[in-house]
């Protein structure tokens, strides 16, 4: 019986040690192989997710482009439409000889456009554009008048009619003395 107590003692002892060297790498396999591998692919995982989110919207940038060209297309047209409303001052000149032009195919005799002053001097910083008076003295019949004041107001640039005097004329009782205030704008250009 004392030989069966000696392996009984030996088995409890190597199983021990077998538990313990199980218990021992199970703990070094868990902690330095699997914790450090887990933790990797949780931040790769999270890499990946903030990837994918960058992907996905470039992706929705991309497929906005077009819209945007067309955006900016539409952009530039009311640019260019907004620069022949509102010429800049340079283009005064011009202005003058295209209401000399209107007048003339309205069958109304200019005397004399004389542009104004502005109202106010003082512009505010913030204001882009700049109110001008022009003042027309003409000779005119009331058909005439009317039709100039119609190409007026609805010629490309944007001018109104504020004021407006007629006289009769004695001499010429179908053309009367003609005075218009009109009001245009300019772009203020700052260099």
């Amino acid at each position: 019986m004392g030989k069966f107590q000696l392996d009984l003692k030996n088995a409890k002892q190597v199983t021990i040690i077998a538990v313990a060297a199980t218990a021992g790498f199970l703990y070094l396999y868990v902690n330095f192989l699997l914790l450090p591998q887990i933790s990797g692919i949780a931040k790769a995982y999270k890499k990946l997710n903030n990837i994918s989110s960058e992907v996905k919207a470039a992706e929705r940038d991309v497929s906005q482009v077009e819209g945007l060209r067309k955006q900016v297309a539409a952009s530039r047209d009311r640019i260019e439409s907004y620069e022949r409303t509102l010429p800049a001052g340079q283009e005064i000149p011009k202005l003058l000889s295209d209401l000399s032009d209107m007048a003339k195919r309205s069958g109304v005799k200019i005397v004399g456009i004389t542009p104004l002053p502005p109202k106010d001097d003082k512009v505010p910083t913030q204001t882009i554009y700049q109110e001008i008076p022009i003042l027309i003295s003409a000779k005119s019949g009331y058909h005439e008048l009317g039709r100039f004041i119609s190409n007026l107001e609805t010629s490309d640039r944007f001018m109104k009619v504020a004021d407006i005097s007629i006289k009769s004329n004695k001499s010429a009782p179908k053309r009367h003395d003609v005075e218009i205030l009109v009001l245009t704008y300019i772009l203020l250009v700052n260099g």
